[in-house]
């Protein structure tokens, strides 16, 4: 009801017919509904908007005419044809703000959640037609109502590996933690699983800037950029890669379905078991967590694979279901 008042006397007061108390009226409304405030060239504008160009709902102007229409009976001609152009002025005002806020508010954010559980990878196709492979464990999410129109923004949890389309217009951003990657388009792989103490980044080809903090570093093909997240030393890791004998880059042979792991810790490569089949590690000792390890698990069961790890290093291990306990 107020807001109807309110408008009515926005009216009235473009037409010039609003009265001093009328006008006192509109101040203490407006003091009461901040909000409906407008400026004075939002009102021009939609003061010389032609009432037969206003997309607006004939409920408005219905609602509008109903309440103010038994004041006009009693009125002589000449005023109530005044008050008549009154109150057509204000259900043009309503109207035209109306169909205005309908085209000019922003659409309700979608969000767009991808994931790939513990043990299992995915292949997804993004609207731009970048191609994304998530490792196990991984989410990758995406504001779906302007991808690919009005920017190519991701944030990712876990490790993938991308694929972009190249659109020079509209650069591919991922978001990993605290760690930012802004791409053109190229082929790269990115590890940032929560809990991990570094962010890791392949590039394969094409160009990418990572930047953490106030540091931007550029890649090139080949090369490898490891950002510590701990510590007090924000030193970044950057190095230059060649194939493995999987015919893989280090950190991208999981794409070929291997788990390649080279002078890591038990404690470590747990982590990335966890990822691969899907199960969690008890270790008896923190000695245990300290044992290093190098290899390659490509079909191998969880059984399999910690039965290769004990031709190198001395522990015993226990499955029981998705558990497995490590003890001396």
């Amino acid at each position: 009801m107020n807001n109807d008042r309110i408008w009515v006397l926005f009216g009235k007061q473009a037409s010039g017919e609003i009265s001093p108390k009328e006008l006192l009226e509109l101040e203490s409304l407006l003091k009461e509904h901040p909000e409906e405030i407008a400026s004075p060239g939002m009102v021009e504008a939609i003061w010389h908007t032609p009432l037969q160009e206003t997309a607006a709902s004939a409920n408005s102007k219905t609602r509008i005419w109903d309440q103010v229409s038994p004041a006009l009976t009693s009125a002589p001609h000449r005023s109530m044809i005044r008050r008549i152009a009154t109150v057509a002025a204000a259900a043009t005002l309503l109207a035209a703000a109306w169909a205005l806020w309908q085209f000019a508010r922003p659409a309700t954010p979608v969000l767009q959640q991808l994931s790939s559980a513990p043990g299992g990878k995915s292949k997804v196709i993004l609207p731009d037609s970048s191609i994304v492979w998530l490792n196990h464990g991984t989410q990758l999410n995406y504001e779906k109502n302007n991808f690919g129109k009005h920017h190519r923004e991701v944030t990712l949890t876990g490790e993938a590996f991308f694929d972009i389309a190249k659109n020079e217009a509209l650069p591919f951003i991922i978001h990993a933690g605290k760690v930012n990657i802004r791409v053109l388009g190229t082929a790269f792989n990115v590890k940032a699983y929560t809990g991990d103490s570094t962010i890791a980044t392949t590039l394969v080809c094409g160009k990418i800037a990572v930047s953490f903090r106030e540091q931007t570093v550029v890649l090139q093909p080949k090369e490898e950029l490891i950002i510590p997240l701990t510590g007090t030393t924000r030193v970044f890791q950057q190095q230059h890669l060649e194939k493995d004998s999987t015919g893989y880059l280090p950190g991208t042979s999981w794409l070929n379905n291997k788990l390649a792991f080279d002078n890591e810790t038990f404690g470590e490569l747990a982590v990335k078991m966890y990822n691969w089949y899907g199960v969690t590690f008890h270790f008896e000792s923190p000695g245990l967590e300290q044992l290093r390890f190098s290899g390659i698990i490509d079909t191998e069961s969880i059984e399999e694979a910690l039965k290769m790890l004990q031709l190198s290093r001395p522990f015993n291990f226990r499955v029981n279901g998705k558990e497995i306990l490590v003890s001396n």
